[in-house]
Formats: structure tokens, C-alpha cells, sequence
């Protein structure tokens, strides 16, 4: 008699307890983690758990009569709220990361920084140590316009400054691969230009701003930086790819194509800096990724040939990032755009011509045939 119909409630009200004394789980592995992937998983399971539950105890409700039937019936529907909410609270743990990423996009020229696959820079503070350079002449400028551009300027200032690790990163990595002498002076020599880029896009937000920032510290880079997992030539390879060679000549895209549409001579002249040191970034990454092809044998080859074939899948660099959309929209765009700042459909037309242009280059590299890389 021990699997006897009296005895399924029970079952029901312990999976019913342990399924919410569950619920802060996912949502502490969530907070602890760098993806939302393993906290929207375990909200699944809790999903499971809450929904069997409540079936079990709406079946024993049938069973039942009185206090009982209802305490069972409120407790099945609660429960079945509870899985509802869990699914809701699994796709935004999923989710948030993602969005967050989508955030911190917008105009930017430097090389993407990234630790354990998320895209950091740093935070800013009052300070002057990290500007340098000319500043712009704001005169005819409106408030909201002047506030419109620092804040862009600063935005590009953060990317910049986070390209200098995001170089040393890749001269650490080459060393370890024993990759020649003329690939780590131009990881070294590219990280020196973002230092200059910082430098500059620092004083051209002072400029329009009327005040200097600088950087706080990012205690992310002391642990985890490195993301060594797996052959260090396939991680370099593919960022390579990715980072350098698609979105670093983008971005030497856009800065010629804003510095061709800019007015003031002191933002136009780092434009234009900006757009060529980008150029020799990107032909750097070239160099690596066929260095790598050359060394790292059918394994880098597969995970390249992989990577090109998911090229469109990389997040487009936007021209305003969506925290700061609302500020430069209230801004004077004829404006803007004298002062070097091109409209975001500008930006998408200008991705699509890169898009084509890399996967041509990365097709030819592999040995594809033309017809091949076409579809």
C-alpha cells in the first residue's frame, strides 16, 4: 500500500517545497556569472519543478474534498504562476547580458576589448591626466549640441583607452606562440597609436565639453583577461579576424568618411589620424590571421572557415549608443554632422560594403573559389 493514491499528495508538496526554495538559485548563479546562459538554464529546471508540482497537487484536488480541495487547488495555481514567472525570468537572464552589450555600442574606432567574451571599458572621473591634444573651436554651437559631442567624444575616448590592453593582449598571446619579432612590435606599435587616439579624443570632449575627464580603474583585467581556453592560435585567429581585420577597417572606414564630411579643423585632424592608424590595425590583423592559417594547420583553418561563414552575425557598430540616442537626437544634426558625426543609416550602408570586402578577403585567403565565397 505504500504507492497508494494517499500518498501522492505528499509527493506534490515536497516537489512544491523544494521547487521554491529553489527559486533564488538561477538567480544567484545568474548575478555570479559572466553569461546569463547557465542562471536561464536553471530557471528552467525550476520551471520543471514548479509546473510538475502543480500538476500533481490539481490531480490530488480531484481527489479530495473540503478545506483540502481548495488548499490544494490555490497551492496548484500558485505554483503554476510561479513556472510562469520563471519563464519570464529565464529569457531576461539570457537576455540582459546581451542588452547590456547592445549599450555600450556606438561610434567608436578603436579595437574591442574583451574579457571572458563580454566588450569592457572603462568608467570616467573628473581629471585631465589623459588629455592631450587640440582641442575644437564649440563657437556657434548650442548647449544641448556641445553636450551632444563631448558625450560622444567620450564614448570614443573609453573604446580607445580599452584598445591599449586589448593590444597588449594580443602582443601576450603572440609571445606565447612564438609568433615572429615583426607581429609583436606591431601589436606594441598599434597599442601605442590607441594611447594617442585616447589621448586626443580626451581633448576634443574637453573642447566641446568646457571640462576634462579621465578614467577609472578596471580591477576586470586582473582576473580572467586572458580567456586562454582552448589553442591560444584559434583564439587569435578568430579575433583576428573579427576584431581586427572586419571592425578595425570599419572603423577606418567611418573615421574617413566622417573626416571627409567634418568642418573643424581640429576634430577633421584627428579624424583623419584616426582612419589611417586604424587601416594599418586592421592590415596588422591580416598579417596575424595569415600567420596563424600558416602555423596553427587544419585546426586554425576550420575554426576561420567557420568564423567567416558567421561574419554577418557580428554585432554592427552603431553610429550613437542607445544610452546616450535620446541626447544626441536633441542635438542640431546639420550640426553634428559639420563636426564629423555621420547619421547611423550611413554607418549600415558603409557595414554592408566592409561585410562583403572581408569575407572576399578571408575567402581568398582560405583558397576559396570565387563562385564559392559569392554564395
Amino acid at each position: 500500500m505504500s504507492d497508494s493514491p494517499a500518498r501522492r499528495p505528499r509527493s506534490g508538496r515536497r516537489l512544491a517545497l523544494v521547487s521554491l526554495l529553489f527559486i533564488p538559485v538561477p538567480v544567484v548563479v545568474w548575478l555570479l556569472s559572466e553569461s546569463g546562459v547557465a542562471g536561464a538554464l536553471l530557471a528552467g529546471v525550476q520551471v520543471a519543478m514548479s509546473w510538475t508540482a502543480g500538476v500533481l497537487l490539481f490531480r490530488e484536488a480531484k481527489r479530495s474534498a473540503g478545506v483540502r480541495r481548495g488548499v490544494h487547488v490555490a497551492a496548484g495555481v500558485v505554483l503554476s504562476l510561479v513556472g510562469l514567472a520563471g519563464v519570464g525570468a529565464g529569457i531576461l537572464m539570457a537576455m540582459i547580458p546581451k542588452l547590456g552589450s547592445l549599450g555600450m555600442m556606438g561610434g567608436a574606432w578603436g579595437r574591442p576589448l574583451r574579457v571572458k567574451g563580454r566588450q569592457v571599458h572603462p568608467e570616467l572621473k573628473e581629471g585631465a591626466d589623459w588629455t592631450a591634444g587640440a582641442r575644437p573651436d564649440p563657437a556657434g554651437l548650442d548647449g544641448l549640441t556641445r553636450s551632444a559631442l563631448e558625450a560622444l567624444w567620450l564614448h570614443d575616448a573609453q573604446k580607445e583607452h580599452a584598445s591599449v590592453p586589448a593590444f597588449s593582449r594580443i602582443s601576450w598571446l603572440l609571445a606565447a606562440v612564438g609568433a615572429p619579432a615583426e607581429l609583436l612590435i606591431g601589436a606594441h606599435r598599434a597599442a601605442l597609436e590607441e594611447i594617442d587616439h585616447a589621448q586626443r579624443c580626451f581633448a576634443l570632449a574637453a573642447g566641446y565639453g568646457g571640462r576634462s575627464h579621465t578614467v577609472e580603474t578596471m580591477p576586470e583585467l586582473l582576473v580572467g583577461a586572458m580567456d586562454l581556453a582552448g589553442d591560444p592560435r584559434v583564439l587569435l585567429a578568430v579575433e583576428s579576424l573579427k576584431d581586427g581585420c572586419l571592425l578595425e577597417d570599419f572603423n577606418a572606414d567611418m573615421a574617413g568618411a566622417c573626416a571627409a564630411v567634418c568642418q573643424e579643423p581640429a576634430t577633421r585632424d584627428v579624424l583623419e589620424r584616426i582612419a589611417r592608424e586604424e587601416r594599418s590595425h586592421a592590415e596588422f590583423s591580416w598579417e596575424v590571421l595569415a600567420w596563424t592559417l600558416a602555423q596553427g594547420g587544419k585546426r586554425v583553418r576550420a575554426a576561420v572557415a567557420a568564423a567567416a561563414a558567421e561574419l554577418a552575425l557580428v554585432a554592427r557598430p552603431t553610429a550613437v549608443s542607445a544610452e546616450k540616442a535620446l541626447l544626441v537626437a536633441a542635438a542640431d544634426q546639420a550640426a553634428l554632422r559639420a563636426h564629423g558625426r555621420l547619421g547611423d543609416a550611413e554607418w549600415a550602408a558603409c557595414w554592408e560594403a566592409r561585410l562583403a570586402s572581408t569575407r572576399a578577403r578571408v575567402g581568398a585567403l582560405l583558397g576559396e573559389a570565387p563562385a564559392r565565397r559569392a554564395a
